[in-house]
């Protein structure tokens, strides 16, 4: 799948995200806990979420062409299914062919005992109109136009569905608030990316799932091109709390226009910004006490919020990156 094409199906993940109406209104219950991007097994879900009261999960597909064997089928809908015992399985794709259906209904009907509901949705022709309007939007003004999506009627139709989960099943999901364990780095960087989406949504790149290995305390995430990323950490090893964006070898002029505008840096992020030239680095650095993670991440979420505001319109081809341009 194109990148091009997997971003555009990111804007409609992420519309579903922000209005879950569209797909509670397919299933017949509020959606909670909704997350983008979630692993599950080897592969990716594009959208997850869970109803507290039913304690049922809910695994949505989205695809933005029609409907295939290889790609969906093969690698994303039967690994699912199989993976799961009950739940809620919708697909969605600009066009069903019937046989690519029948499969996935002979692939639920050859395992009864799953309580699995699935759903072949289409989706309506203007859907991706507005799609293509909000992928050539600048990217940090995507979130706040995602409501022009609502304005279509009947985006989203039920071609097809097959149930055999008991209407009155209650499920075994366990839902409940997670309770974060500060003293391991996976839960400390997973509470930081949680505090970023919520008060930073409007940055994108914070939606998708990450993965975090044991004994790494840096959050890494991309800066809108290739060889550029921004890190932070709540608690390093050097007992520092940390934003930076790091310019890969590839774009080490960048990292050095930046740099010769260190008072505007100063002015519009933070007065301690500080530079390396050897790792071409610009970053804010705080100490920390790892017993306060909470109140650390506020801090860190403020300075990240000023880091995507000043870098982002460079990094996402708003403005070019031109000496005299980096005046703000």
């Amino acid at each position: 799948m194109s990148k091009q094409g997997s971003k555009k199906e990111a804007i409609f993940t992420l519309y579903q995200k922000k209005y879950p109406k569209c797909l509670e209104d397919i299933i017949g219950f509020p959606i909670e806990g909704i997350k983008t991007e979630v692993d599950k097994g080897s592969k990716k879900i594009d959208l997850y979420g869970f109803n507290k009261k039913k304690k049922l999960e809910l695994y949505v597909e989205n695809q933005l062409k029609p409907s295939d064997i290889k790609d969906h089928i093969e690698q994303k809908i039967k690994p699912l299914i199989n993976g799961i015992s009950e739940g809620y399985v919708i697909w969605t794709a600009t066009k069903f062919r019937a046989e690519h259906i029948e499969e996935v209904k002979l692939l639920l009907k050859s395992h009864p005992q799953k309580y699995i509901n699935f759903y072949a949705v289409e989706i309506h022709p203007e859907v991706l109109n507005c799609i293509n309007y909000l992928n050539n939007l600048y990217e940090l003004d995507v979130w706040d136009k995602l409501n022009i999506l609502n304005e279509i009627d009947s985006k989203l139709k039920t071609v097809d569905k097959y149930e055999q989960m008991p209407p009155n099943h209650i499920g075994k999901a366990f839902i409940g608030e997670y309770l974060y364990d500060f003293t391991r780095e996976d839960d400390v960087k997973e509470y930081m990316i949680e505090q970023l989406r919520e008060r930073i949504p409007y940055f994108l790149n914070f939606h998708g799932g990450k993965k975090h290995s044991q004994y790494d305390r840096i959050l890494k995430i991309g800066g809108g091109l290739s060889d550029i990323t921004y890190l932070c950490s709540a608690f390093d090893f050097r007992y520092r709390a940390f934003t930076e964006i790091r310019f890969g070898l590839s774009k080490a002029s960048w990292y050095y226009a930046f740099k010769i505008h260190e008072y505007n840096l100063k002015r519009e992020i933070d007065r301690n910004i500080s530079f390396n030239d050897t790792n071409r680095t610009i970053g804010v650095y705080i100490k920390s006490n790892g017993n306060d993670i909470p109140k650390v991440t506020d801090g860190l979420v403020d300075i990240f919020e000023r880091f995507i505001l000043y870098f982002s319109p460079y990094t996402y081809g708003k403005n070019k990156l031109q000496s005299n341009a980096l005046t703000v």
